[in-house]
């Protein structure tokens, strides 16, 4: 194998440009995540909600030719799923766990019946045109961080202009004190006012729209929809939570580490042959989920889960 195409000179803007894209869906899902467990909730079905998302912002991208207008789609559609998420874990206080396992298959199900209903079974599955890369003259032209930056899809910048709000939302507004104070002691926010139900519907809804445009953001890049065509972001989002200790900017990098191990594992699996390699080749695909996976365990051991809101998982009754 020719490293140099790899990791040499030509190849390294090229590898950071696909690994800032790979890591967007991720980035954005995890940072909608980090609010809702900010607020005391898990919500573990992002996975569904990404591929509930996916095929609502595929159908509307087909039907209208509008892919921004199909990453709106995707958005409400994940909020809409993280109603049901709301409805049992706050309001029933049905096991967090139990009901984002059930979602995750649900959401699954609901993807492929409705790509089933509106494409039927198809020899050649239907495509659509994603969004158009971002070339904007003057930024695009800064040596090394303009080609990676500035030439991606605006929904890639969307979605990290998203990140960076949210992160603004937690740490600099009064709501983002609520929420904190949800999740670290439920009982003294109730005490002082706050509704901690409300304040975690609200972070909710937020980390399931966030979770539907993730799913878009993927649908946008592959131009096809597929059973788990998400292939476990939703996961990641949730270890990269851990990475990030639940602050929607520590997302980012826990993010791009994905994303960068995900786009030299394409590299590598190119350069050796592809599926032709006598090295099989989901050993490649495996890579960014090995990676990840270390990263939260060493991350887990080594802060023995100290930022973790206290009341994480834990369902809230205000006193009568």
């Amino acid at each position: 194998m020719n490293w140099s195409e790899v990791l040499g000179a030509g190849a390294l803007i090229p590898l950071l440009t696909a690994a800032l894209r790979l890591a967007a869906p991720i980035i954005l899902a995890a940072a909608g995540a980090c609010l809702a467990e900010r607020s005391g909730l898990m919500n573990l079905g992002i996975e569904g909600q990404m591929m509930v998302g996916a095929v609502a912002a595929f159908i509307t991208t087909y039907s209208t030719g509008q892919p921004m207008l199909g990453a709106v789609a995707g958005a409400v559609a994940g909020l809409l799923t993280a109603v049901l998420v709301g409805y049992l874990t706050i309001t029933m206080a049905i096991d967090q766990i139990i009901t984002g396992i059930s979602v995750v298959i649900l959401g699954s199900g609901i993807a492929a019946f409705l790509y089933l209903q509106v494409f039927g079974i198809t020899g050649t599955p239907p495509r659509i045109e994603g969004t158009t890369p971002l070339d904007l003259p003057v930024l695009s032209d800064i040596p090394v961080l303009g080609p990676i930056l500035f030439s991606q899809s605006p929904l890639v910048h969307i979605a990290l202009l998203l990140v960076v709000a949210l992160w603004w939302l937690l740490s600099r507004t009064a709501f983002g004190l609520s929420v904190r104070a949800a999740g670290e002691s439920p009982e003294a926010a109730d005490s002082v006012g706050i509704s901690v139900a409300r304040t975690r519907w609200i972070t909710l809804l937020i980390s399931g729209a966030a979770a539907g445009m993730a799913g878009a953001l993927v649908v946008d890049g592959l131009r096809f929809f597929q059973d788990g065509i998400t292939g476990g972001r939703g996961w990641i989002a949730l270890g990269v939570v851990i990475l990030a200790r639940w602050n929607p900017l520590g997302a980012m990098a826990g993010g791009f580490m994905f994303g960068l191990v995900d786009a030299f594992q394409l590299r590598v699996q190119a350069a050796s042959g592809g599926q032709s390699t006598s090295v099989p080749y989901e050993l490649f695909q495996a890579m960014p989920y090995l990676v990840t996976l270390i990263a939260v365990v060493v991350t887990t051991v080594w802060f023995a889960r100290g930022n973790a809101p206290k009341a994480l998982g834990v369902p809230f009754a205000p006193a009568k």
